[in-house]
Formats: C-alpha cells, structure tokens, sequence
C-alpha cells in the first residue's frame, strides 16, 4: 500500500474516532465544546399574543446559576430529530445535551447579559413566521462566542389561533 494511502486511511480513523468522541444531534454541526464550569437559562417560557398563523410574544428564559463568563442568552429555532417529543432528547443532543432539536437555522432573539437579577425577557415581533420545520424553541448561553449546546432547554412552539374572528 502506498504511503499516501495509509496517511488517507489514518485521516479517516481519526475523524471517526473524533466523531464518536463528540456526540453532536446532527452531522452537519460541529461546534465546540464550552471549557469549564459553565450554565445554562435555568428556564423557558412563551406566550403567543398574536392572534393569527404567525406568532408574536415575550420569550422569558431564568437566568443561569452563575452567569460569570455568559456574553449572551440566545433562543433559536428547533427541529423534530428522532422520536416526536422531547423523551429522547435527554442527554442525546449535541455534547450530551437535552436538546437533539437545535440545528443553526438562525437565532430567533438574542440578550445580552446585564446586571438585573430578573428573567430575561426578549420580544419576538408581531407576525414572525415559524420556519417550516421549526417546531420548539431552543435557548442557550454563549460563553466567548461559543454556543452552550451541553446546557441548552428546549420548548414546544405554541401557535395560538384565534378562531372567534
């Protein structure tokens, strides 16, 4: 076997053995791991306020445990992976987290962290359209640009329609 050959069988043990070492929820995400003692939203809720097939509300995440090292809370939308529901979620997402949804299809909205104490609450606009395959809401911290994929919590998104009109 040519030399070539093996240094090209020997890139491809690495990378799946690399693989298996990091346990992500899809393959076409590879981000990573936050170093460290870190934390992520203690919580998540939604309320849709609009009354149509759009949505439109306050998203309020609990703040972590220790922010210490947090640049930001950030909420995305989440996919379906696996079984409907989140019971196979836990410990199966991306660096063992409950979150197997998140996939980077965009932030839905972002915070930076202040001095409050209080939950952090962030407006999604009137009339903001769910992605077609979205179905929750995965919040996380970030921590030096990194995203917090171990520490994330996830929500069903609820489109209340008012059907009285």
């Amino acid at each position: 076997m040519r030399w070539w050959a093996k240094g090209l069988i020997g890139v491809g043990l690495i990378a799946v053995a690399g693989y298996g070492v990091i346990k992500i929820g899809g393959p076409d995400l590879i981000y990573p791991r936050v170093d460290g003692v870190n934390y992520g939203p203690s919580s998540i809720s939604f309320t849709d306020t609009d009354p149509g097939q759009t949505i439109g509300g306050i998203v309020t995440l609990g703040r972590a445990v220790d922010e210490t090292g947090v640049d930001m809370y950030m909420v995305h939308w989440g996919l379906e992976v696996g079984e409907p529901g989140v019971e196979d979620d836990a410990g199966n997402g991306d660096h063992g987290g409950d979150c197997k949804g998140f996939r980077d299809t965009g932030h839905v909205v972002m915070s930076m962290v202040d001095t409050g104490g209080t939950p952090i609450t962030m407006e999604i606009p009137q009339g903001t359209e769910v992605p077609e395959d979205a179905v929750y809401f995965v919040a996380h911290t970030i921590y030096s640009g990194r995203h917090n994929l171990a520490k994330c919590i996830q929500i069903p998104i609820e489109n209340v329609v008012d059907t009285a009109s």
